[in-house]
């Protein structure tokens, strides 16, 4: 009988095991101090890995290539080598504070209350829309699950914007100097604060709720922030139930024949 109790706790271990892997993550920031460092949200530990110019946001591409800017350049990083080089200029007049990615590998980018699409070859800004009452105040993020990008905007509250550039606003964050923003693997929206807070938004209603600080920072103010997926999938709730009811018919089957 213990034997079979064993199997079946081995089972609901796994199945946990699985959930907790696939929520873990590695997040990017970059800081005022001319840094970008990888935050590992599993141990909480936050490594440097590259010297940069002074990067208003960073992000992270299908492909994994890092991009940052200046307010008005733009920069590929080689994350292994730690060096970064210089792309172009993003267009006369034109000063952003945001960058973020689609799932198809397109840059996207906003300033002010603009929308701009980003050519990584050249690094000019194509501006795509301009929304009233949004004004960037530091990061975009993509998501794939619904098409949309979710952006901060001055006066710390969460919008959304369309590909084709149309606003909205969520709600207010209910924290100041929120510049950071990125997914988690279990795809919660985590937002970073210049002040190095994680704050996990409500995506109904913008509202923030502190997660933790990040370690290692020191004094440096995090402008910008991006993710990377560790390539484990969350466990869909059939596939847990799944294992569950496995390791309860072995157990069932085990009974039966004693």
């Amino acid at each position: 009988m213990k034997k079979l109790l064993s199997c079946l706790l081995l089972s609901v271990a796994a199945t946990s095991a699985l959930t907790t892997s696939a929520q873990a993550g590695t997040f990017y920031v970059s800081t005022n101090d001319n840094q970008i460092g990888a935050f590992d949200d599993l141990t909480g530990s936050y490594t440097q890995l590259a010297s940069t110019p002074t990067f208003t946001d960073i992000a992270l591409s299908p492909s994994e290539q890092l991009f940052g800017i200046t307010f008005n350049k733009l920069y590929s990083v080689d994350l292994d080598s730690g060096t970064n080089n210089y792309v172009g200029r993003l267009g006369k007049g034109k000063s952003l504070n945001a960058l973020g990615f689609s799932n198809d590998g397109k840059l996207y980018g906003t300033g002010g209350s603009s929308f701009y699409s980003i050519d990584t070859s050249s690094g000019r800004a194509s501006r795509i829309s301009s929304n009233s009452g949004f004004s960037s105040s530091g990061d975009i993020v993509f998501d794939a699950a619904r098409d949309i990008f979710w952006a901060t905007s001055v006066g710390d509250s969460l919008w959304s914007i369309t590909r084709d550039g149309v606003g909205t606003k969520i709600g207010d964050i209910g924290y100041g100097g929120v510049y950071g923003l990125a997914f988690g693997d279990d795809g919660s929206l985590f937002g970073y604060t210049a002040n190095q807070d994680q704050l996990e938004l409500d995506l109904g209603t913008g509202v923030g709720t502190f997660v933790r600080k990040i370690p290692g920072l020191n004094s440096q103010e995090i402008w910008g922030a991006t993710s990377e997926a560790d390539g484990t999938a969350v466990p869909e709730p059939g596939m847990t139930l799944g294992l569950l009811s496995v390791g309860a018919l072995f157990v069932g089957s085990r009974l039966q024949r004693k």
